[in-house]
């Protein structure tokens, strides 16, 4: 698993992921324990940091500020 950047919040009962790649729509993502958080739904932003939408499989407020892998 890669790392692909740090959760900055919680929109709309879902994640939002600050990475500098980008991976396809429906890729899983992972904690940094290897436990499956969920999957992506869509990205947006600048091409040179876009922001992934992260679906979680449930409450994932916690992962705010934390560290993701794909």
């Amino acid at each position: 698993m890669k790392k692909l950047g740090r959760i900055v919040s919680n929109q709309k009962k879902n994640l939002v992921l600050k990475t500098d790649k980008l991976i396809k729509i429906g890729a899983r993502i992972f904690d940094e324990k290897g436990i499956l958080i969920g999957h992506v739904m869509d990205y947006f932003g600048p091409v040179d940091g876009p922001y992934l939408l992260i679906k979680p499989r449930r409450d994932a407020k916690h992962l705010i500020g934390k560290e993701v892998y794909g």
